[in-house]
């Protein structure tokens, strides 16, 4: 159902990884409550279903946003059609499970295309506009494991570090033209990568309880989770709030993890 009055009515807002797990939560409740999205990943049949559910207000975009070429035509693309931004979430992004000595220059440059070239390069290409009207949001989505950093992802938990201080950058660059910059930082969140992560393991339902009992909620954030602290800092409600970083983990590095 989509609140044809709701805080995003007639918003212009780009998501990018939006075809599953947190960006489909994210581009779905903006969709739901009146914004017109455009919706951005390389999973045309993901793209196709969200569209499908929200017709009219969900606008697919094919792209591979770690190809340069290919963001310049998603900038194009929402502008051309819409002629205005209002609201850019960057999400997209890959994780190579490498230790140091296992990876590989190619592996390195990917995670790093896919996750913070693009979240630069998609900034940069909107930033025209937002400039011009004088408004804007970016949304960057980080990590906590850009906060604490982790074992066996140097290349994702960099980029995610990097993703937390651009963002800070954007906001002090942006604040004289009326445009914001935050980003969250998702903890453990139960999505189809954490279970593709918890599958890759011996014994898939002991991992998960072992990940549980390390949660002192209880259980793993949901897309929803994320999806409500993104609308929340894209809302009017977050107007004096640009340059900081949301964590949402359930306490998790509040407490020392063993």
């Amino acid at each position: 159902m989509v609140e044809s009055e709701g805080r995003f009515a007639a918003r212009i807002v780009t998501v990018t990884g939006a075809a599953n797990g947190i960006g489909r939560a994210i581009a779905r409740d903006f969709a739901r409550e009146g914004a017109i999205v455009y919706a951005v990943d390389i999973d045309r049949g993901g793209l196709s279903a969200l569209a499908a559910e929200l017709p009219g207000y969900v606008k697919p975009v094919v792209a591979d946003v770690s190809r340069p070429a290919e963001i310049e035509r998603v900038v194009a693309t929402v502008l051309g059609e819409a002629h205005r931004a209002d609201i850019l979430v960057n999400n997209a992004g890959i994780n190579m499970a490498l230790r140091v000595a296992e990876l590989d220059l190619a592996s390195w440059e990917r995670v790093f295309d896919t996750n913070l070239k693009s979240t630069y390069l998609l900034s940069k290409g909107f930033w025209p506009a937002f400039r011009s009207q004088r408004s804007g949001v970016i949304v960057n989505v980080s990590s906590i494991m850009g906060q604490v950093g982790g074992v066996g992802a140097p290349a994702y938990c960099s980029t995610k570090a990097a993703i937390i201080m651009f963002s800070r950058c954007l906001a002090k660059d942006g604040a004289q033209y009326g445009i914001r910059v935050n980003c969250v930082c998702p903890g453990y969140i139960d999505t189809p990568i954490m279970d593709r992560v918890l599958e890759a393991t011996a014994d898939p339902a002991a991992a998960r309880q072992s990940l549980l009992a390390k949660m002192p909620l209880g259980r793993m954030g949901t897309p929803g989770d994320i999806a409500n602290a993104v609308l929340f800092l894209a809302s009017p409600q977050a107007a004096y709030i640009s340059g900081t970083e949301l964590t949402i983990d359930g306490a998790v590095t509040a407490t020392q993890i063993d």
